[in-house]
């Protein structure tokens, strides 16, 4: 297996072209990132942010879009490269909503992800009490449902669950949501 060091590219896009029916929402951009890089997607609301990582993170159907587009060394065109993409990221969404289960508790809630990555639960805790000290999520809300939690909480469990398979890459879509005031 191949080591990874700061050169290896984790992430390449090359003239990324994204269209929903007659509007194109992303024109001709291109980017890498290497390992242990951390950079930012900036622009005002609507220039495409969003739809950019939507492709890298395999939620956007290729019928959308065109480029050339690799990530972990696979391309999220092919289908069959899907679950081992999936594997390889951690994705916090900007909306809580979409990846949390507010009945739930926050340890329940990343035990529920961590299951899906096939970690055994005993593991899944360990990680989660580690990533919950990290993110500062207070150890008398572990156990708590959700949505009695605050928004700034609920946005840390939501990272805590982008991390628990320890991917190698991270994507936060508008990671200050809810925590900055």
């Amino acid at each position: 297996m191949k080591s990874e060091n700061i050169t290896d590219v984790m992430v390449n896009v090359e003239n990324l072209n994204v269209k929903f029916g007659d509007k194109q929402v992303v024109h001709d951009v291109s980017f890498q990132v290497k390992s242990g890089e951390i950079i930012g997607l900036f622009g005002i609301s609507g220039a495409g942010k969003t739809t950019i990582i939507r492709v890298l993170t395999c939620q956007l159907n290729k019928k959308n879009w065109n480029g050339n587009v690799k990530v972990t060394d696979l391309n999220p065109a092919q289908s069959r490269n899907h679950p081992k993409i999936l594997s390889n990221i951690g994705y916090v969404p900007q909306l809580e909503g979409l990846n949390l289960y507010y009945e739930l508790s926050p340890m329940a809630n990343v035990e529920t992800f961590a299951s899906t990555y096939g970690l055994k639960k005993k593991n899944a805790k360990e990680i989660a009490k580690e990533l919950f000290s990290i993110l500062d999520i207070p150890e008398d809300t572990w156990k708590k449902r959700l949505k009695k939690l605050s928004g700034g909480e609920k946005k840390r469990v939501s990272v805590a669950i982008g991390l628990i398979h320890q991917p190698k890459i991270l994507f936060l879509d508008e990671p200050t949501t809810s925590i900055l005031a």
